[in-house]
């Protein structure tokens, strides 16, 4: 009985949690590809699904990780001027995926073993590229630690900074996955083309 009812809370509660993550952003006319939410609209959506999370709304420590990611990453862009991107479930299923693959796999790179990169799982999905990155990261700190841990080690090196803190961008997904070791993968996928950066 107790198990039957934490499952039908916990798909409730993920039921919730993308109801009001699309409303937000359908709110804000951001179903479009193309199209931004506003900075407090993004911001507001991070903090609740954090809080839903953090709260122990049937969140997933690899959930409250994706959630912890995203805010730093705006965090990270509004510090340096940008815009923040919404969270975008497509993005969201590569990162994750490229995440867990590299925990499960044992390696940690921008090629996986089977040479399907993150483009490649974009392109799988059928998803149209304009302007794309990633950032990867792993630690073996505490789970409270390792989000943290990746912002630092992204902050202070120039490439992934540059990634994502590029303007182009207009959308991004964020993934993480445990290893059997206790080690954490940290993914964040990036896409868009802002019109400043079209041809």
């Amino acid at each position: 009985m107790i198990r039957a009812f934490a499952r039908e809370a916990s798909s409730l509660a993920a039921i919730v949690k993308w109801r009001m993550t699309r409303r937000l952003l359908q709110k804000e006319g951001a179903a479009g590809r193309g199209s931004l939410p506003s900075a407090g609209r993004v911001v507001k959506l991070f903090m609740v699904l954090t809080m839903l999370c953090l709260a122990g709304v049937a969140c997933t420590p690899q959930q409250i990780m994706e959630a912890e990611l995203g805010m730093s990453l705006n965090q990270m862009r509004a510090e340096n001027g940008l815009s923040p991107l919404g969270p975008d479930t497509e993005l969201s299923a590569v990162a994750r995926t490229r995440a867990e693959d590299m925990a499960q796999n044992n390696y940690f790179s921008h090629q996986p073993p089977d040479a399907c990169d993150f483009r490649c799982l974009l392109n799988k999905q059928g998803i149209s590229i304009a302007w794309a990155g990633e950032v990867i990261a792993w630690s073996n700190y505490p789970l409270d630690q390792a989000v943290p841990m990746a912002i630092d080690m992204w902050r202070t090196s120039p490439s992934h900074f540059g990634v994502i803190t590029n303007r182009c961008f207009t959308r991004m997904g964020t993934g993480a996955a445990i290893a059997p070791d206790g080690r954490t993968y940290h993914v964040a996928v990036f896409e868009g083309g802002a019109p400043e950066c079209l041809p």
